[in-house]
């Protein structure tokens, strides 16, 4: 009785270790898959800010004697305000939740700036200097920083 049951635990940890080896095998695959699926919606939500960026400025100047290019300003605005909404609800893999961390804090700021713009335009007290007096451009640029961080992480 004694060496069967012997030769059962054999025989069930024969089953069990590759099973669980699979199984953690398949959790690190699902993690990969996280990641580069994060990767790849950070990746594109970053050329959406650098996309802004390269726009702001040069709307920002035209909206100042512009009507159509005020409300195409104000559009823009808007529109970053809700991407970053989007992203704020994405979650990070467990490798990269620092750096995502990071990411919702240049939100946080980024929102911030993009608030006050649109409190000025909607006062009709907002001037070429806003742009500069907000931050906005220098907040945009560690996204950049983010993204190669990012990047390096996923290698």
């Amino acid at each position: 009785n004694g060496l069967r049951r012997e030769k059962m635990k054999k025989i069930i940890a024969l089953f069990i270790l590759p099973m669980s080896l699979f199984l953690a095998g398949c959790s690190a695959i699902e993690d990969v898959s996280d990641s580069f699926g994060y990767v790849t919606e950070v990746t594109g939500y970053i050329e959406d800010v650098n996309q802004f960026a390269t726009e702001l400025p040069t709307l920002a100047e035209e909206a100042m004697t512009d009507v159509d290019a005020k409300a195409q300003l104000e559009e823009l605005l808007t529109d970053m305000q809700t991407e970053i909404e989007a992203f704020d609800v994405l979650e990070a893999p467990a490798m990269l939740e620092d750096i995502h961390s990071q990411v919702l804090d240049y939100n946080t700021e980024l929102t911030d700036g993009i608030t006050v713009f649109l409190e000025n335009i909607d006062a009709g007290t907002w001037s070429a200097d806003l742009l500069a007096e907000t931050g906005l451009m220098e907040e945009i640029e560690v996204y950049n920083d983010l993204l190669g961080q990012i990047t390096k992480l996923s290698e």
